[in-house]
């Protein structure tokens, strides 16, 4: 919180957290990701680990994706739904081994998903929620890699793909690093114990001060994800909105037994009576979010997000 302050950050609250908003401006903040990196704490998210024997079969019980899209340090994006199809939150699912899982979600619904997990918890798996003990990091943009080999080194940083992750070390501390983000740009979330998070902040603003990296807050995060055309939870999905209304249905894959699945493959199979677009204003106005859309006198929808 003070590095962020004492970096001019405008500090706002979001789900029970005070949060840097903006450090400059949301264009300066938003061009520095997309032509060089930007930093952002994202610390406010949630992190699941899943263990035990049957903690695969768990998880494929819980999510419409086929759980053979993972296979050990890679990761992939899922969401839990409810049987009519409302999605309950979207999240990121790591594979460290066949009995052993590690889940990010959202920070506004990490109690609900927690509960949710819980509920439907079988024999043979251990649930725990780590969001408390752990920071987390992304470095976005073109110069990310770059700015990460100041400070990491290992063969397995060297040659990590997209969606997958790898554990390396920061100043004698374990780091869990994924090469995955929620800009579009390459670039890559540091997952690092919450007491050893300042320090690697500061490290990576230093390294990165070279290629005009800038710290980003959670406005450039919003129209950078809007940009790239990615979902946010509570906007474009939500408990009244389903993925196939979403334009996600390729999350729907797995062949499993799962919460919502005659639902969600019914409606994918068939379509939805409605449907996500993007729209472009094509004379001066901000299109914001809950503005009601017209074809004519006619109304034919709203928006999720705008900016």
């Amino acid at each position: 919180y003070n590095v962020h302050v004492e970096a001019g950050a405008k500090i706002v609250d979001f789900a029970g957290f005070l949060m840097p908003v903006q450090y400059t401006s949301i264009l300066e903040e938003h061009e520095a990701v997309r032509t060089k990196a930007g930093l952002f704490d994202v610390s406010h998210m949630g992190e699941f680990t899943v263990k035990g024997p049957d903690a695969a079969k768990y998880l494929a019980s819980m999510i419409p994706t086929d759980m053979n899209k993972l296979e050990k340090q890679k990761g992939m994006y899922s969401c839990f739904c409810f049987e009519s199809g409302g999605v309950i939150d979207d999240l990121f699912i790591f594979m460290i081994d066949s009995d052993s899982y590690y889940l990010v979600v959202n920070a506004g619904t990490l109690e609900k998903d927690f509960k949710w997990m819980e509920e439907h918890l079988i024999e043979g798996v251990e649930l725990k929620n780590v969001s408390d003990s752990t920071a987390k990091i992304d470095i976005q943009g073109p110069k990310s890699k770059d700015i990460m080999n100041e400070l990491f080194s290992s063969p397995e940083f060297k040659n990590i793909e997209r969606f997958f992750f790898c554990f390396d070390s920061y100043k004698g501390n374990e780091v869990i690093i994924s090469n995955t983000g929620y800009t579009g740009e390459s670039g890559y979330e540091l997952f690092i114990e919450a007491g050893k998070a300042e320090n690697l902040w500061k490290d990576l603003m230093k390294a990165g001060e070279k290629y005009g990296m800038k710290p980003a807050g959670l406005g450039a995060r919003d129209t950078l994800r809007l940009e790239s055309c990615y979902s946010l939870y509570g906007h474009e999905i939500n408990e009244e909105i389903n993925p196939v209304e979403a334009g996600l249905s390729w999350l729907i894959s797995s062949k499993e037994k799962y919460i919502g699945r005659e639902f969600l493959t019914s409606l994918k199979e068939k379509g939805a009576g409605r449907k996500q677009v993007c729209i472009e204003m094509t004379e001066k106005g901000i299109p914001r979010e809950h503005y009601e859309i017209y074809s004519g006198d006619k109304k034919i929808g709203y928006l999720t997000s705008g900016a």
